[in-house]
């Protein structure tokens, strides 16, 4: 008899823990599909081109991953996709994530301090120098849950598809663009001069700056050196148009022009007093600067500190010196201009009015200066300058499509499928055969056959105690 009943409390125990693991079961994927319901799909994109580690793009300027979140790259991708009516870029946007990939040294050194009692504080770890290259991308499905594994994989890839034509767009090729005839046409001579030689000067500089970036690059024997040799024999040509149209005083409104070189000298002299102004502030901090403390030097009316490091920060204020010195002697070189072009034109302006005198006069005068130039001559000499403009014109088109087309290789060769790598898209999703179920299976069920053995063993217990009395009795 007891045998039989030691046999029925082992069947109903076995059903009470099977009962609660079945319970338990349902339990837990309830509540597995529910925590974890978000599909996710997943890249990484690694930049390895010359320059990446340092943060800068091929064309030598900062760049970032923001752009994989932009409207712009959005939208294109879900055109590309054929959903651009199905959902917006600002649903997608909320549903990535872009997150930098950093080694674990790197992010130990990042986290770390310097003690604000430190008399170097304003000192930074160069850590904080470190660019990541590669960034990890992930696509969640928030936007729209029942989105099918295919969907969500295949609009992920158009994405990064859309930034890479838009990284090449942006940290590529910079537009290499000049003047035309109708352009200029509204200004006088001198000033299309000016507005011509101010950028070719900038192309020279952007070709010099990309010769010392890729000394090593060049096409068909062409390299960025040679170019900016072309740019700086074609601002030669414009400095020896602008001399000979200075000293012919041509113009196609000598009013107009007059006050404009008035108006430039006026400005130039305020800018000027307000430079000489600063200096004079800047000097007398350098000569009493006593090397400790924080200095306070005025910037666009405000106070700008330059720490207290002291002498870093008397470095700084030499070059603050430096810096408006030369903005003085740039300023002083325009003055000069403007006044060189303005006695030219004001000495014509004055012999003319002299000989129109002189002939009613009907003196010697007249004869004396009767070598000014007639009407004929002064419209061959407007001609002139027209052809020679456009002649120079001509010439910084040409440079300018030959140095486009340089720029063009290089950046096809620095930015392409090997130096912007985009890896295999990883489709994640809520299982219930993988690990994260089986722990949150054991979490859910366990317990609750934890309390149904408990409450068996109970039972056992206080029957046993009954059997005990009732044998007693």
């Amino acid at each position: 008899m007891t045998t039989v009943k030691k046999t029925h409390w082992l069947r109903i125990t076995l059903i009470v823990l099977i009962a609660c693991g079945i319970i338990g079961m349902i339990w837990a994927v309830i509540q597995f599909n529910t925590e974890s319901g978000d599909v996710s799909a997943s890249v990484s994109i690694q930049f390895s081109f010359n320059g990446a580690a340092e943060g800068k793009a091929p064309n030598g300027y900062p760049f970032d991953v923001s752009g994989i979140t932009s409207d712009e790259v959005l939208s294109e991708a879900l055109i590309s996709a054929g959903l651009q009516d199905t959902y917006t870029a600002d649903q997608i946007r909320q549903s990535l994530t872009v997150t930098g990939v950093y080694p674990e040294k790197i992010l130990e050194q990042m986290i770390t301090y310097v003690s604000l009692l430190d008399k170097n504080a304003d000192i930074q770890a160069p850590v904080s120098d470190y660019y990541a290259t590669e960034y990890r991308i992930v696509l969640r499905n928030l936007f729209d849950k029942g989105i099918s594994q295919s969907a969500l994989t295949d609009l992920l890839s158009r994405i990064m598809e859309s930034y890479r034509a838009y990284f090449a767009r942006v940290y590529s090729t910079n537009p290499i663009e000049g003047y035309s005839v109708e352009m200029l046409e509204p200004y006088d001579y001198i000033q299309q001069l000016d507005l011509l030689g101010e950028t070719v000067k900038q192309q020279q500089r952007y070709a010099e700056e990309m010769s010392e970036q890729a000394s090593g690059f060049s096409l068909n024997g062409t390299s960025f050196g040679d170019i900016a040799v072309r740019y700086q024999g074609l601002d030669n040509d414009i400095d020896r148009v602008k001399s000979e149209i200075t000293s012919n005083v041509v113009s196609k409104d000598r009013e107009r022009l007059l006050k404009s070189y008035e108006f430039g000298i006026r400005s130039k002299n305020e800018e000027l007093e307000g430079l000489n102004l600063k200096l004079k502030q800047v000097e007398e901090q350098v000569d009493t600067y006593e090397k400790e403390g924080a200095i306070y030097i005025s910037e666009n009316g405000t106070l700008q500190k330059l720490g207290g490091n002291t002498n870093n920060t008397y470095d700084k204020l030499v070059t603050k010196r430096k810096e408006i010195v030369e903005n003085i002697a740039e300023v002083k070189a325009v003055i000069a201009q403007y006044r060189t072009r303005l006695d030219e034109m004001t000495k014509e302006t004055t012999a003319a009015e002299e000989t129109a005198a002189a002939e009613e006069e009907n003196t010697e005068t007249a004869t004396a200066t009767v070598d000014q130039p007639t009407e004929e001559v002064y419209a061959q000499r407007k001609t002139a300058a027209d052809q020679s403009i456009q002649t120079l014109l001509g010439k910084a088109e040409v440079a300018a499509n030959d140095f486009g087309v340089l720029m063009k290789e290089y950046y096809a060769q620095e930015i392409n499928n090997s130096t912007v790598s985009v890896s295999n898209i990883r489709y994640y999703a809520p299982s219930i055969i993988s690990s994260a179920f089986v722990i949150k299976l054991l979490r859910t069920a366990g317990p609750l056959c934890a309390v149904g053995f408990m409450v068996c063993m109970v039972l056992l217990i206080i029957s046993r105690r009954r059997e005990e009395k009732q044998a007693a009795a």
